[in-house]
């Protein structure tokens, strides 16, 4: 059994390197693939050709053109999947986990791709297992479906972008990704695949990230003097998440290390109504006390004051984002 791990990415130096070495760390019998789809960052090109060559079990892969007229938004991403995809296959891998260059690897072991195979085995839907830890807003969309304890599916997913592949469903079906998350994810749901997410959850998301957007960056990469800009899970916290008989949250493992950020960590644009709608059922849900954002500072020193420590997003993005919030909420509540 060979599990191939890909990291695609483009630009944020800081976040892509954070991302192989959390894996090279975590994966350390594993292959890995780092896929530059086009950065055009000498200096970037050199540190990831200076891993491949000092790291045998890393190759590298460099795309030079990523076309942005077919995907303003990410450019040829999916083109670079087929390649990772088509690299894998070529090479008798039997799973590939594609990982995004935002996000960081928190824990591996040995018990991770058995019972990924124990998923696949039971729901032959299902071709692709999220491994990334999810956030609670998406357990107030309706987004989820509990299809055992611990077990969820994505209600509106035949196929996500990030976690692990059964490449051989995958042949057998002869599978692409297409030119967007929206077009692979509803072809692949019409076809009668299913999205099951693995319930011991290893990856996280850099909250708040800087983003490439239309192929500029947009916001700043977060520096952190540690390791990683996440802490990894300690040994206790592992068996935590593997133990708990609920799933693990992303608020729930995902602790900036040595920066701060507020959580809960919703991808919930603030400028639809749709945030405050799930912002009244959390709060409804775990009390005002419990659901009210806050600044995560358990990755900082016991004690230490929140000035001059790196904090992302800052109170005027917020206040930009809060803005056209309240002015949609006051005209919801007046059609009311």
């Amino acid at each position: 059994m060979r599990v191939l791990h890909a990291i695609v990415g483009h630009k944020l130096p800081a976040y892509f390197t954070n991302a192989i070495n959390s894996v090279r760390l975590m994966a350390e019998n594993d292959d890995i693939l780092v896929v530059d789809n086009a950065s055009g960052m000498p200096a970037l090109t050199r540190e990831l050709q200076s891993t491949a060559e000092q790291e045998p079990r890393v190759s590298l892969l460099l795309r030079e053109t990523n076309d942005l007229s077919r995907n303003t938004k990410v450019g040829g991403l999916y083109d670079a999947y087929n390649e990772a995809v088509g690299y894998a296959l070529d090479r008798g891998y039997d799973y590939l986990h594609i990982i995004q260059h935002d996000m960081q690897m928190l824990w591996w072991d040995d018990t991770v791709i058995p019972r990924a195979m124990e998923i696949f085995a039971e729901y032959p839907e299902c071709v692709n297992i999220p491994t990334v830890a999810l956030a609670r807003d998406l357990a107030l969309s309706g987004g989820l479906q509990y299809v055992k304890p611990k077990l969820v599916s994505l209600s509106y997913y035949g196929l996500t972008d990030t976690g692990l592949y059964d490449l051989a469903k995958w042949h057998a079906r002869d599978m692409r990704f297409g030119e967007s998350e929206t077009a692979h994810s509803q072809q692949y749901l019409k076809e009668g695949l299913r999205v099951i997410c693995h319930p011991q959850p290893t990856m996280a998301f850099v909250p708040w990230p800087a983003v490439v957007r239309s192929g500029r960056v947009v916001g700043r990469e977060v520096q952190s003097h540690h390791q990683f800009l996440l802490r990894p899970l300690a040994d206790s916290e592992i068996s935590q998440v593997k133990e708990s008989t609920d799933r693990a949250w992303l608020e729930d493992v995902c602790i900036p290390w040595g920066w701060t950020c507020l959580t809960p960590y919703w991808m919930t644009d603030l400028r639809t109504i749709t945030y405050w709608v799930y912002r009244y059922r959390d709060i409804r849900s775990r009390g005002l006390r419990a659901a009210w954002p806050r600044w995560q500072r358990a990755g900082l020193p016991a004690g230490a004051s929140l000035r001059g420590v790196q904090r992302a997003p800052s109170f005027g993005l917020l206040q930009v984002m809060a803005g056209p919030a309240w002015h949609e909420l006051r005209r919801a509540i007046r059609r009311r």
